[in-house]
């Protein structure tokens, strides 16, 4: 794993089984996930994934969460949010929130 993503890690490892709240901004979209943060892993890069988007190494976040979708709220699908690392930079990390900057989107963890 990556040397830069070790705080990150360590973030997720110190809020396992904690509510977080994912904000996903993505060209001026932003997607919001609650999440009841079970485990977390790390994934390679994976060549025989269906699309780009998901072949790339990612953060796996999974639990019980809901997904506010045009105003309504919905289960989580497979109960596991993905984050693609493309291009990450971890842009601010304290003790309540972790923000990462990918080539495609913000990602805004709030500890709940």
């Amino acid at each position: 794993m990556a040397n830069e993503l070790q705080p990150v890690t360590d973030w997720l490892n110190a809020h396992t089984n904690k509510a977080i709240r994912i904000a996903k901004e993505e060209q001026e979209d932003i997607d919001r996930v609650d999440l009841q943060l079970s485990q977390f892993e790390y994934r390679e890069y994976q060549p025989d994934a269906p699309d780009d988007y998901t072949n790339g190494s990612a953060l796996l976040l999974y639990g019980e969460g809901t997904v506010l979708n045009n105003g309504s709220e919905e289960a989580l699908p497979q109960g596991t949010f993905v984050i693609p690392l493309e291009g990450l930079s971890v842009a601010d990390l304290s003790e309540d929130s972790v923000v990462l900057r990918t080539e495609r989107a913000v990602y805004s963890l709030t500890l709940q």
